[in-house]
């Protein structure tokens, strides 16, 4: 199967299609960072939680609390993500890349609905 490239704005822009590829690893690399982020935030409440043994409700809501902040670093992880794959889709128009790209924000947009009803949920507990 052929690739149908539409346009290719990296062939026409030299130089600033290099330095925006650098941008774009730059995002994810950020996207990582902030998924590290929330996984560390999440430990520290658990560990302060769980593992220094208060009673069932305050480790509870200590979970609770590392929950909520581990899903808001996944929502904007996901964001960020989203915009470094706008730009390389920009960058490398072609049908195939348009539809990765669909079918990449239609999952992403559920999982960020899925978090989002369940961060609610925690914050009305």
């Amino acid at each position: 199967m052929t690739d149908v490239t539409m346009s290719s704005m990296a062939d026409h822009l030299g130089l600033v299609a290099a330095g925006l590829e650098w941008i774009v690893i730059a995002l994810e690399l950020f996207a990582i960072g902030i998924l590290l982020l929330g996984v560390m935030r999440f430990a520290t409440r658990f560990v302060s939680g769980d593992v220094m043994q208060r009673d069932a409700h305050e480790r509870d809501h200590q979970l609770n609390h590392g929950r909520l902040a581990l899903g808001r670093h996944i929502l904007a992880g996901l964001e960020v993500l989203i915009v470094a794959d706008l730009i390389r889709t920009i960058l490398h128009l072609s049908l195939a890349n348009i539809l990765l790209l669909g079918a990449i924000v239609v999952i992403r947009s559920f999982i960020s609905f899925m978090l989002e009803y369940e961060m609610k949920s925690l914050q009305d507990e």
